[in-house]
């Protein structure tokens, strides 16, 4: 006990020294009061030192276990007590306070560094722990350092989905202007200076542009309406989805309540599109109910994830197999006659829309090859029909792979292989621990169903993140993830909700696997979290006051094309364009890694004709990145392609008349115009 402690304290005191000399770094040079110091860092570093002197000395009393430090806690809580709701009402401010620190408040530009926001977090965590723990005997229990690990998490991934809710009307990352105009066009088209019959050609598919458009049904929407149901849309599903695959038991309706907040912050580790929650949603709630329910629930699953994406559509049929079959394995032991029937119907059922089809197709291709695919693509990504052999390699070959991302990279530090392992690893180790325990009863038949389809999500998600464009995050993974949470949800179903109060106090390995499913999910927005950095109102008033100028100059002589920024025509900053519709940048850039020669010798010729008298992008150069970019710019291999099929010929016929460098933006105008705009 002695050695822990010993341990532990000089674990905080190497943090606390480390959040010091962050401190330091930040604050010298700010003046000259003494040293590099100005008065305000001055006095700043001594109430730091001070607070983190304290700190220490309280961990170092409290660490014992002493009979003094119970007391002491005892006695405070006592007199928050006599307040009904006050010490929860605490409990929400700590938990809330790393939050508003990382995202909203003017430190958290300032804060970054590892010591710092490690510190920040230790305290958070353990402060909500000794507010949780209400036996009188200890400071602190596992069930209360769990929840609190549990708690701070969720506040931080609400707060990384949230912070990007605002008013600002340029876009806020590479594609989310543009995606907002994609999102607008099903419900809201009469936004657009277009003519009414004519289709407008958008790079979405159809169940996310339903999804993340229904907003647009109302037409006053502002763009800071949007982005918050952007932000709901990543984060409410995933918590939808845990309370649905964790059904509700009598005696555990606590522990089913947390497991919906821990599938929120496991599945933000992908992120994951909202179409697939819904869909696993839909698969979830068919579990156990009778056939006439079922088979349409997971039906309409399948239809609605095929309508999203390729790559999902066997997703809704392999689930409601994999559940069929665990259900029934560890209700009876062992599997009959009617739970294959019930698997095998309701899988027919998820892939009868689309599964089937490409199935069949596939199989009489391999009878009667089928034409080689002409390289006309579908207007909604990621769900082109695949009918034949030839069409699913036109479709797994049509970008080059980046293997080197699997490993760990600029892109996505871990890699993809070590992010997976440290995203769902812990998952799997319980699970692994339940079902050889025999607390998770299962069949042999039915553990190979589901190593499976565990399989085949795996090298689906491995191949895509491969892919450029892809592997910067593990969304690719989502069917893996999502089938695990599913899975979770039976196994605490089967045994696990039973023994889990017993076993947080007592079993250590149980222990350290519930710590690394709470813990790891909150190192991404803890580590990498900040407040926007946007321009102030008197920079960005000149900046949309120069966009309007040019813009409106230039529509009396040509079209004007947003190949970005088109969210300015969606909330009608731009109110007097004529839309046009093609050279999209999302799209653009898919044929730009496809390197599709034919669709580029087009675009250079509209550019060499003059054919828009204004063109507003991104910052355009022509310089091709290397291994060590000297900009920083990680994504090489999309960049050279960018660079070669988009930049090239834009800058040889369009030059710059504004670059604004602090937000992105720069607007281009044909060389030799015959007209001038301010």
């Amino acid at each position: 006990m002695t050695n822990r402690k010993g341990l532990l304290l000089g674990i905080a005191v190497v943090f606390a020294l480390g959040t010091f000399a962050e401190s330091f770094q930040i604050a010298w040079g700010s003046g000259f009061f003494i040293g590099r110091l100005s008065l305000k860092w001055l006095l700043t570093l001594l109430g730091c030192g001070l607070l983190l002197a304290a700190l220490l000395w309280v961990m170092q009393r409290g660490l014992g276990q002493s009979k003094t430090a119970i007391s002491t806690k005892n006695a405070l809580f006592d007199r928050l007590d006599a307040v009904p709701g006050l010490r929860w009402l605490l409990t929400a401010l700590v938990v809330v306070f790393p939050w508003y620190f990382i995202y909203y408040s003017p430190w958290g530009s300032l804060f970054t560094g590892f010591f710092t926001r490690t510190f920040l977090y230790g305290l958070a965590v353990l402060s909500v722990a000794l507010l949780l723990t209400r036996e009188r005997k200890v400071l602190l229990t596992w069930r209360g350092f769990l929840l609190s690990l549990l708690f701070v998490a969720v506040g931080l991934v609400i707060g990384d989905a949230f912070v990007r809710v605002t008013n600002y009307p340029l876009a806020l990352h590479w594609s989310e202007g543009n995606r907002l105009w994609d999102y607008s066009l099903l419900f809201g088209r009469e936004r657009y200076n277009y003519p009414a019959g004519e289709p407008i050609f958008a790079w979405i598919d159809r169940g996310r542009q339903t999804l993340w458009g229904l907003p647009f049904l109302w037409d006053e929407l502002s763009i800071s309406g949007a982005r918050a149901w952007s932000a709901l849309m990543t984060t409410l599903p995933y918590a939808l989805l845990g309370w649905f695959a964790f059904r509700p038991i009598k005696d555990a309706r606590w522990q089913w309540f947390l497991a919906g907040l821990w599938a929120l912050i496991f599945l933000n580790q992908g992120p994951i599109y909202a179409p697939l929650i819904l869909g696993a949603i839909l698969v979830a709630f068919a579990r156990r109910r009778s056939l006439l329910i079922a088979i349409p629930l997971v039906a309409l699953a399948g239809a609605y994830v095929a309508a999203s994406r390729f790559t999902w559509t066997f997703a809704p049929a392999i689930w409601a197999v994999m559940l069929s079959l665990s259900d029934a394995a560890w209700q009876q032991g062992k599997l009959r006659w009617q739970d294959w029937t019930r698997a095998f119907v309701l899988g027919v059922s998820g892939l009868w829309s689309a599964g089937l089809p490409i199935i069949s197709g596939i199989l009489a291709s391999l009878f009667a090859p089928a034409p080689t695919p002409t390289g006309v693509v579908d207007a909604t990504p990621g769900a082109q029909g695949v009918s034949s052999v030839q069409a699913l390699q036109a479709t797994v070959t049509s970008q080059p792979f980046a293997w080197e991302r699997m490993l760990p990279n600029d892109v996505f530090p871990p890699g993809i292989v070590l992010g997976l392992l440290a995203a769902a690893g812990p998952l799997l180790l319980l699970m692994l621990y339940l079902v050889r325990t025999g607390y998770w009863k299962t069949t042999s038949l039915q553990r190979i169903v589901v190593l499976g389809g565990l399989s085949a999500f795996l090298v689906v998600g491995l191949i895509a993140s491969a892919k450029v464009g892809g592997g910067a995050d593990l969304h690719n993974l989502d069917m893996l993830l999502v089938t695990l949470v599913l899975l979770a949800g039976v196994a605490w179903e089967a045994g696990l909700h039973k023994h889990l109060a017993e076993w947080v106090e007592n079993k250590t390995s149980v222990q350290a696997a519930l710590t690394a499913m709470l813990l790891i999910p909150a190192l991404f927005p803890l580590y990498s979290g900040a407040p926007l950095s946007l321009p102030n109102e008197e920079r960005l008033t000149y900046i949309m006051e120069r966009i309007d100028a040019n813009v409106a100059c230039a529509a009396q002589y040509g079209p004007i094309l947003f190949l970005d920024q088109r969210q300015l025509l969606t909330f009608r900053y731009q109110t007097q364009v004529a839309l046009h519709p093609e050279y999209e940048k999302k799209y653009v850039m898919d044929q730009a890694l496809s390197a599709n020669q034919v669709f580029f010798e087009g675009f250079a010729a509209d550019l060499a004709q003059h054919k828009y008298a204004l063109i507003v992008g991104e910052l355009e150069d022509t310089v091709f990145r290397g291994r060590n970019p000297e900009y920083g710019d990680s994504l090489i291999v999309e960049n050279n392609a960018w660079k070669r099929w988009v930049s090239i010929p834009l800058l040889r016929y369009y030059e710059s008349v504004h670059d604004f460098q602090d937000v992105g933006v720069e607007i281009f105008m044909p060389i030799g115009n015959a007209f001038e705009c301010p």
